[in-house]
């Protein structure tokens, strides 16, 4: 399968929709250089539930040790920091010996040369992530890891009815503007160009529904919740996509709430939202609304109080390309069992470190309390709200309007009562994205 793909790129084929739908029939426990793993881990992820808390934490210690005995012995970054910190790998024996290993940011690893913080496997994958909040930071990948992915993706798709055989329709950034829907045969999906034409694409839609039915829709929430906004004029299309949805997953973004219920009403199935990034440190499901389950079989889960916040922090077992070890996600929690000794539940609060606009004073204000924490009427006016702040004291309400609006008026629709910010707005035809396709509350730049 891993050689199909490769020649597939290096040859820049497609394959036709009915071909990728008949070869995505073999199981994954099948695949060549996944399939060991996947079983493996596919067969964890139950059995882990019923583990006593002792054997938990004894698979956690080993998965850790080996990570970081790896890294302490192979990797120039690690071992200055563990030697400067007094700790080796005959050092760790307990869930509290892994609390004293020192936490790493990104800001920590940027001060090594990529290659000093990194190994050499076969076949690893340069990749590249925090690009949109103006904080780009690579490393490489370890083909590893796509095992230890794609079973613990499979396992919470499951619960609503999903298999690897299914068709999706997915709505990523990585699309170029080309105006058509295209198949990705590696992950069994059609991609939506989130930057084309609508119109265009739902008549290409409709025919691909009619012949090989769409079952989920997958990706960014703004890029889906676009296309619901759409599909609510299109009843010839909804009314195809709506005989067989049977969920939304949705990644990448934390969902905000008009994004979920337009979804939910439009395409009459719930959407499940998952917890997990780039660095492959950390994957959660939701479990209940905004309550995340970690799957401490993927990697290492811990939250660490830092100035009354709560930082996720995670360890990649699988990547050893690049080791991620007590990595700060950068992500703020709470959670919901704080004194246990191994995170399982958690609220995402006010997400990414850097969602704040500055007040007159110099006074942090998280955007997802300013923004969805009020009853802000623009709402009823908008389909999109962003914000832009160039100034202390000072920011740019930027919005979609879904219907007239007066631009005298826009300022007694949004709540800044006990706010020391002085707010001016701006109508926009289009939200603004980010480099990779996403819809970021806060924005760095309105040119």
């Amino acid at each position: 399968m891993n050689r199909l793909l490769n020649f597939l790129k290096t040859r820049k084929i497609t394959l036709p929709i009915w071909l990728g739908l008949l070869l995505n029939k073999i199981p994954y426990n099948k695949r060549p250089g996944i399939g060991e793993l996947y079983e493996k881990q596919s067969k964890l992820i139950n059995s882990f539930k019923t583990f006593s808390s002792k054997e938990k934490e004894e698979y956690i210690i080993n998965q850790f040790v080996r990570i970081f005995t790896h890294a302490y012995n192979n990797i120039p970054f690690y071992n200055d920091l563990y030697t400067k910190h007094g700790i080796e790998p005959g050092d760790i024996k307990s869930i509290s010996d892994i609390k004293r290993v020192p936490v790493i940011t990104k800001s920590d690893l940027r001060k090594y040369e990529l290659e000093d913080r990194s190994f050499k496997v076969k076949n690893r994958l340069l990749v590249n992530t925090g690009g949109s909040s103006g904080n780009p930071f690579s490393f490489y990948m370890d083909p590893l890891r796509y095992g230890n992915e794609w079973a613990h993706i499979h396992n919470m798709w499951s619960v609503y009815g999903y298999k690897p055989s299914d068709l999706k329709l997915g709505f990523g950034g990585r699309a170029k503007v080309n105006n058509k829907i295209t198949y990705d045969f590696a992950r069994n999906s059609l991609i939506y160009d989130i930057y084309g034409d609508e119109s265009k694409q739902a008549k290409e839609l409709v025919e691909i529904q009619r012949r090989y039915k769409i079952k989920y829709l997958h990706g960014y929430p703004s890029g889906i919740y676009e296309f619901a906004i759409h599909c609510e004029t299109d009843n010839k299309l909804l009314t195809l996509l709506r005989e067989n949805l049977k969920a939304v997953f949705l990644s990448s973004e934390t969902p905000l709430p008009h994004y979920r219920s337009k979804i939910e009403n439009v395409f009459g199935v719930p959407c499940q939202p998952f917890y997990g990034h780039t660095e492959t440190c950390v994957m959660a499901i939701e479990e209940e609304k905004n309550i995340y389950s970690a799957y401490q079989t993927y990697g290492f889960a811990e939250s660490i109080k830092y100035h009354d916040k709560y930082h996720l922090i995670g360890t990649s077992y699988f990547n050893f390309a690049s080791p991620l070890i007590r990595y700060d996600t950068e992500d703020l929690i709470e959670p919901l069992r704080s004194g246990e000794a191994i995170l399982s539940q958690f609220q995402i609060k006010e997400g990414r470190i850097g969602d704040y606009i500055l007040d007159k004073n110099g006074k942090k204000i998280p955007l997802t309390g300013l923004i969805f924490g009020r009853h802000h009427e623009l709402f009823n006016f908008s389909d999109h709200i962003q914000v832009f702040q160039d100034d202390p004291g000072k920011a740019i309400i930027l919005f979609v309007p879904n219907k007239h609006i007066d631009m005298n008026d826009v300022h007694k629709l949004f709540d800044s009562d006990n706010v020391e910010i002085e707010f001016s707005f701006k109508k926009i035809n289009y939200p603004i994205l980010t480099s990779s396709g996403k819809v970021n509350l806060k924005v760095n730049s309105i040119d």
